[in-house]
């Protein structure tokens, strides 16, 4: 007798175009049977008869940040994207103020000044003028850079005299003095200075989280290292444990710590964490920055150039992202890379394949590129045959497409995010959110790849660059079988098998074959099952 047995008209197994009529059986946690209509009359126990409603794999986001995204979904934080200006972004802070003691920091986060109606960086000075006297941190939609004010400098002990770090600058005026932006390193350093919270907030705001991605179909993620700073990447293995044992843990969390020479760390978590809800089987580090502060690495300069030779910059030297990606690849850890532009890109893909060459094939490692906003045209194949994972944000693609055209320019646009070339040339495709960058909702994400428009305008018509559009079965397979392999888990979940978990999300309406794209952004999660327990309902 089964324990469980779902039925629908459409069932979506995570790989094809279309969808099948039939049943899931569901026995102590795994899929006992993908069956169909004619073969229900042999299977017993409690069914759920869900007539058209679509039965698919749970979602897995390929590329999150499980710490801040809790945290930026409490009502004491301030999330804003659609700001226009500097001062605008400051005025919203007074829909927080009075959430937040006096002593604390107030928090806000979403703010991308290539959106502004004057695209320059803000200063301090805004901030100060409404709040002299108490510490603000403003955290960049991107979250490589942070806006702080004079007091909240002061808080952490940074003046004049503070000086940069490795892989990190802090703006400065002509005088030296900082101007209250903090880029890539430094922004990452100051985080476990300003995020200082008792375990019982966190784990407080951790459930939060999980019901909310639960809410989506959502069943498993990564959890991935929000700095290149050992023992400060927000892998809050601690926490993970602690809902796990309480039983509160219903999503599966792979986590990606900081990658380190000697690997102590992610060879003591390796160790411990082997499922089934908790893995540690990679490693993730950071290569370049950021389009929007020319930090990403290019070939050739940005078309907006800050100076003659303005190409961006790696976060490591080449040398030493090469020997931290032999050392993974030697140690049989999977290595998941921050690579934006198009020449980390490019070095990436060279050490790829110098590393099966030196180590010799290992398939059973799924190494992924993360965000790969821009490509030069041959990396698409070389990518392919590399065995390198392309792990992309499809809702990143209409996050700023002003400022991405303003800083690449319209040679390099048609090669930003890829997606058509990329499955074309037989690539592995995972999809993500990077929330807290963007929001948690797949929806968005896979209505992005599916028309190349914004999920909140529905602009530009058409799409952008639409000749890279997928369709939405090629979008939920990312989101499904592809995160699941970029994990390293596709012979656990991904697609509806029988041996493979019961996670499974029930969609109130076809998405596979919507009628039209916006029947995707209106789409609901029904019903969410992990390990073919019940762990959301729509009711």
């Amino acid at each position: 007798m089964s324990d469980l047995i779902l039925v629908s008209e459409n069932i979506y197994l995570g790989v094809g175009e279309k969808t099948i009529s039939g049943f899931i059986a569901i026995k102590d946690g795994l899929i006992e049977h993908v069956g169909t209509m004619s073969e229900l009359p042999n299977y017993s126990g409690k069914k759920i008869d869900l007539g058209s409603k679509l039965i698919m794999p749970g979602l897995h986001d390929a590329h999150l940040h499980f710490f801040m995204s809790g945290l930026y979904a409490q009502p004491s934080v301030l999330v804003s994207d659609s700001d226009t200006s500097e001062e605008e972004c400051v005025l919203k802070l007074r829909e927080i103020e009075n959430l937040v003691p006096h002593d604390e920091w107030m928090i806000g986060t979403g703010w991308n000044h290539p959106n502004w109606d004057k695209p320059d960086l803000p200063t301090k000075k805004s901030l100060d003028a409404i709040y002299p006297d108490r510490p603000v941190v403003m955290v960049a939609g991107d979250c490589h850079t942070l806006w702080i004010n004079s007091c909240g400098m002061n808080k952490l002990g940074i003046d004049k005299n503070t000086q940069d770090i490795p892989g990190g600058f802090i703006m400065r005026d002509k005088n030296g003095e900082p101007t209250g932006t903090f880029h890539e390193a430094w922004a990452t350093s100051l985080f476990r200075k300003i995020y200082d919270f008792s375990e019982e907030k966190i784990l407080g705001f951790y459930k939060d989280f999980i019901h909310i991605l639960n809410s989506y179909g959502i069943t498993s993620v990564c959890d991935m290292s929000i700095m290149a700073v050992p023992g400060l990447d927000f892998i809050r293995d601690d926490i993970f444990e602690q809902l796990e044992k309480n039983g509160e843990l219903t999503v599966r969390v792979h986590m990606y710590p900081t990658m380190t020479h000697g690997l102590e760390r992610p060879l003591a978590m390796r160790e411990k964490y082997q499922g089934p809800m908790l893995f540690c089987n990679g490693v993730k580090h950071f290569f370049d920055g950021v389009s929007g502060c020319h930090t990403a690495f290019l070939k050739e300069p940005y078309a907006n150039a800050y100076f003659p030779g303005d190409v961006g910059k790696t976060t490591v030297p080449p040398e030493e992202m090469r020997s931290l990606f032999f050392e993974a690849y030697e140690n049989d850890f999977s290595f998941r890379v921050h690579t934006i532009g198009d020449q980390a890109i490019h070095l990436m893909i060279d050490y790829a394949l110098e590393a099966k060459k030196k180590f010799g094939e290992k398939p059973h490692l799924h190494h992924t590129l993360e965000h790969l906003e821009n490509f030069q045209e041959e990396d698409i194949t070389r990518l392919a045959t590399s065995g390198l994972t392309a792990s992309v944000q499809p809702a990143h693609v209409l996050f700023t497409v002003a400022g991405v055209e303003r800083d690449l320019g319209p040679k390099r646009t048609p090669l930003m995010w890829p997606f058509r070339s990329l499955l074309d040339a037989n690539n592995h495709l995972a999809f993500g959110t990077d929330s807290p960058v963007v929001d948690v909702n797949p929806f968005y994400g896979i209505y992005n790849a599916v028309t190349r428009q914004s999920a909140s305008s529905g602009t530009p018509v058409g799409g952008w660059h639409p000749e890279q559009k997928i369709t939405p079965a090629e979008a939920i397979s990312a989101y499904t079988a592809g995160a699941a392999y970029a994990a390293n888990a596709d012979k656990l979940y991904g697609t509806l098998e029988t041996g493979k978990f019961a996670d499974i999300a029930v969609m109130d309406k076809n998405i596979i074959c919507p009628d039209t794209p916006e029947d995707i952004l209106s789409s609901k999660c029904v019903m969410t099952l992990v390990g073919g327990k019940i762990v959301w309902e729509d009711k």
